[in-house]
């Protein structure tokens, strides 16, 4: 039973009474050893994902603001009807508290629950501000999509600070924990939230949603979820111990069911009919091919050419593998139930002494598909893609599937951080930086130069082009090496210290010692200095591309924080500018408007609490549905978009469940034990089938695709 429908099945507030009696239940299991110094015990009765997103206390608030032409009305402080038209493209509502502010901190997730009654899908984000909110920070948010007819819920998992987690030490690498703490980038105060903030936009300009109700789950702290922090977490198979679902692996029968059955479906299933061999649109227009993938602009809009010449969108996947380690240290031993003996066929399988980790996921594979499980687990693998509506490995993809010629693919190169660069960036002016990008380009093309199912290549991952790149270049001093040829710039404009002092409003006493200024000087030459260390290192890169690869695609550097200054360099130099985007919908919006280049979304993703994996990820959503639908909504937005030419999901597996360290989210599209998630697989294959069709559309309005996406997987 899906969770709305559960949760409505009882009259209020009658309906909590099933859970709080679970609860009690489970209190009798035993702390963490490590955290009392008692003999740990196993739980004797499971916890389901019911039973932490179930309403625990309701939320009262009134209304502080509705946009023109939305009535909001409630029977109380708890409950809301909203109805209207709207007047432009999204109508919000505030609630803010009755005492001026909320304070959040015995609880660890904030939802809320509404029908939809109106003619179209509502697409309904959800914010918690403190005070200063802005979409970056002292914030946090969630999204929903809800079609006419249907209950939805949106949940914030919101995050907290350091000093508010009780949790046992062994977990302090793990972004999410136990006890329900949280961590984000995004700053946040639990004890401090001033307003939930309703932004609602839908396919249709009438919109009618009732029965809204906001409310807390999941009661925080470690005494409040004795059942949960305890020792051992994991099972033989790296699976939670204290949850249950139904798909969860008891047995090594279990393995060699669902093996099967998955086969038998992927072997009646031969994938999209409009798929070509790469995954191209073999239906659709037919360009010049020259046997390895290109970017050309066809009728107004960007494209990927596929090998023999056809149109191809990137629906692809990071991290298409089966290795998915997590530390095994010695103070984080209580959390495994069973390990290998050290030594045997499997403890030489799984776990790595260089790293010290195990990996269940790799071990559960080789269970799973035999003693020749690596050919076996290929086969699947490519399978899965093709059957899922996927035509692109990703980053960090295996590269023994490169080697089927099955799934295009993209490769990654490491060219950074050298011997001297900065915290963030490359330091270009490094006397060894152009002779490490060429060793690396050449390393690669030794193997894949003449491979045409290599999409191209990305150097380097998130370099963060902060806009304090020079004052940290100024902080380091000589000993950077970026630092000597800015001063013999400086020299060359102003010959003398005294000059530069006066136009930057300085009072250096040493070209060795020079001080970031505060005038429109300064600002000038700091944002010239910075564009040529863009320059050096996006012409390097092209260079040894077009020298070593020469027909590869230059996919750039996978930017996630990228100043104007740096992209309008970028993009005279890549084939393709990408960028990392962890937004509600993908889109170019760090790119110059007038930049008119393709554009690929190389890291994206939607998470939540499933399976017994509690960090919700980057960008978390009520469930594994939302999940799938905020999935098909950016894959569209993507589509629509004219420069961009396909989009990444992170990642093909869940992360462990205590951390790979410092994430353990729950994005996967298969779970620790190679088990596929099937709602959103079947999301990912209603994409791949429509995304042609939709990309070629002259008129083709956002969410109107998307309700024609969410309501093919609902057949």
């Amino acid at each position: 039973m899906r969770q709305n429908q559960w949760l409505t099945a009882w009259p209020h507030p009658l309906r909590f009474l099933p859970v709080l009696a679970c609860l009690q239940a489970l209190v009798l299991a035993r702390p963490l050893a490590a955290q009392t110094g008692e003999k740990a015990q196993t739980l004797t009765a499971p916890v389901t994902r019911e039973m932490l997103f179930a309403p625990r206390q309701t939320v009262t608030a009134q209304l502080g603001y509705h946009s023109e032409g939305i009535q909001a009305q409630g029977d109380d402080q708890s409950r809301w009807q909203i109805t209207g038209q709207l007047r432009g493209q999204s109508a919000e509502i505030r609630l803010v508290p009755v005492g001026g502010a909320w304070d959040f901190s015995n609880y660890s997730l904030f939802s809320v629950r509404l029908r939809n009654d109106g003619p179209g899908v509502v697409w309904v984000e959800v914010r918690l501000d403190n005070d200063g909110a802005e979409d970056w920070k002292n914030s946090s948010a969630s999204q929903s999509y809800i079609l006419p007819g249907e209950e939805g819920v949106v949940t914030v998992c919101y995050p907290r600070g350091w000093d508010l987690d009780d949790n046992p030490g062994f977990s302090k690498d793990s972004a999410a924990k136990a006890n329900g703490w949280r961590s984000h980038w995004k700053s946040f105060n639990v004890k401090n939230v001033r307003r939930c903030r309703l932004v609602i936009r839908s396919s249709q300009p009438d919109i009618k949603l009732t029965n809204l109700q906001p409310y807390l789950a999941w009661p925080y702290g470690s005494a409040a979820n004795r059942p949960l922090v305890c020792s051992p977490y994991l099972d033989r198979y790296g699976q939670p111990i204290p949850f249950t679902w139904p798909t969860k692996i008891k047995s090594e029968q279990d393995f060699k069911e669902q093996r099967g059955a998955e086969s038998a479906a992927l072997s009646a299933d031969p994938g999209p009919a409009m798929f070509d061999r790469f995954g191209g649109w073999a239906a659709g227009p037919t360009l010049r091919a020259t046997g390895y993938f290109r970017v050309q602009k066809h009728e107004g809009k960007w494209w990927i050419v596929d090998p023999d010449g056809k149109l191809f969108w990137s629906h692809g996947v990071c991290n298409v593998d089966w290795y998915s380690p997590t530390p095994l240290t010695k103070e984080r031993k209580p959390l495994f139930a069973w390990l290998p003996e050290p030594g045997s066929d499997d403890w030489r399988l799984a776990y790595v002494p260089q790293k010290s980790t195990f990996d269940f996921l790799e071990l559960n594979t080789a269970r799973k598909y035999g003693k020749d499980w690596p050919t076996g687990i290929r086969a699947i693998t490519h399978r899965r893609m093709r059957v899922w509506g996927l035509n692109t490995l990703g980053s960090w993809s295996e590269r023994s599937l490169f080697d089927d010629h099955r799934t295009p693919y993209t490769e990654i190169l490491h060219v950074w951080p050298g011997p001297h660069d900065l915290k963030t960036a490359p330091d270009t002016y490094e006397a060894g930086f152009e002779q490490r990008v060429r060793e690396s380009v050449q390393k690669l093309a030794e193997t894949r130069k003449e491979d045409p199912w290599m999409l191209g290549v990305f150097i380097d991952n998130e370099v963060k082009w902060h806009l304090d790149m020079i004052e940290m270049i100024l902080t380091n001093g000589p000993k950077q090496p970026a630092y000597g040829k800015f001063v013999e710039v400086l020299k060359s404009k102003y010959q003398t210290l005294d000059a530069l002092n006066g136009v930057w409003g300085t009072s250096s006493a040493d070209w060795d010692k020079l001080a970031p200024g505060k005038s429109d000087a300064w600002r000038s030459d700091r944002d010239a200095f910075y564009s040529d260390l863009a320059e050096r290192y996006y012409s390097t890169c092209k260079r040894a591309m077009t020298e070593l690869l020469p027909n590869h695609l230059y996919l750039g550097s996978r930017v996630h924080t990228c100043p104007l200054l740096v992209s309008e360099v970028a993009v005279k130099y890549v084939d393709v500018f990408t960028l990392n985007q962890y937004a509600p919908l993908a889109n170019a919006s760090q790119l110059p408007k007038q930049a008119d280049v393709p554009v690929m979304v190389s890291e994206f993703h939607f998470g939540t609490i499933s399976r017994g994996i509690l960090g919700a990820s980057l960008s978390p959503v009520h469930d594994r549905i939302q999940a799938a639908r905020n999935y098909a909504s950016y894959i569209a937005a993507g589509l629509i978009d004219p420069r961009i030419v396909g989009a990444h999901w992170f990642a093909y597996a869940d992360q462990p469940a205590f951390g790979r360290p410092h994430e353990n989210y729950g994005i996967g599209m298969i779970d620790v034990a190679d088990c596929p998630y099937p709602e959103f697989n079947a999301m990912t294959r209603v994409v791949g089938e429509q995304m042609y069709a939709i990309r070629s559309a002259r008129d083709a309005k956002h969410l109107e695709r998307v309700e024609a996406l969410l309501r093919a997987t609902k057949k």
